[in-house]
């Protein structure tokens, strides 16, 4: 399934979150890092979803420059 990946620093959960919350309210498939199911490698579960994505979404912050 298409989708849109948010890539973010973890400083800026809570833009993401908020960003993720609008873009599913209206309709969009999100994917964000709050949704790797337990017992998963973090690595794999986030190359699956980049490669699935039909759009990446990433949030620039002095947090996410010095990450």
């Amino acid at each position: 399934m298409t989708h849109v990946f948010i890539s973010y620093a973890s400083a800026d959960r809570a833009k993401a979150e908020l960003l993720a919350n609008i873009l599913t309210s209206k309709g969009v498939s999100v994917w964000w890092d709050r949704t790797i199911p337990p017992g998963r490698i973090f690595d794999e579960v986030i190359q699956e979803a980049l490669n699935a994505a039909g759009c990446v979404i990433v949030v620039w912050s002095h947090a996410s420059i010095a990450s």
